[in-house]
């Protein structure tokens, strides 16, 4: 059986915790996932990325979604040459 990507992981965690997030964040507000689990949030995605790279955290191991946003359809964000 081959193992979960940190990315499907992601994806498990946000979709177990979509209500929870609704309900605990402010509409609009930036959360990220990794590990499976909320590891930081912030009122822009530019103060989450800053905290993120303060705690070591690599773009491609982290989901960032907006609170009360619906991601329906997967989106996927590049940042080349730039740390998150």
């Amino acid at each position: 059986m081959d193992t979960p990507t940190q990315r499907e992981v992601n994806e498990a965690a946000y979709r177990q915790l979509k209500d929870t997030i609704a309900k605990t964040y402010p509409h609009g507000r930036f959360v990220a996932i990794a590990g499976g689990q909320v590891v930081a949030d912030a009122e822009t995605f530019r103060k989450l990325e800053a905290v993120l790279h303060e705690r070591g955290y690599v773009s491609p191991d982290v989901l960032v979604v907006e609170a009360g946003v619906d991601y329906s359809t997967p989106l996927v964000i590049l940042l080349q040459d730039r740390p998150l």
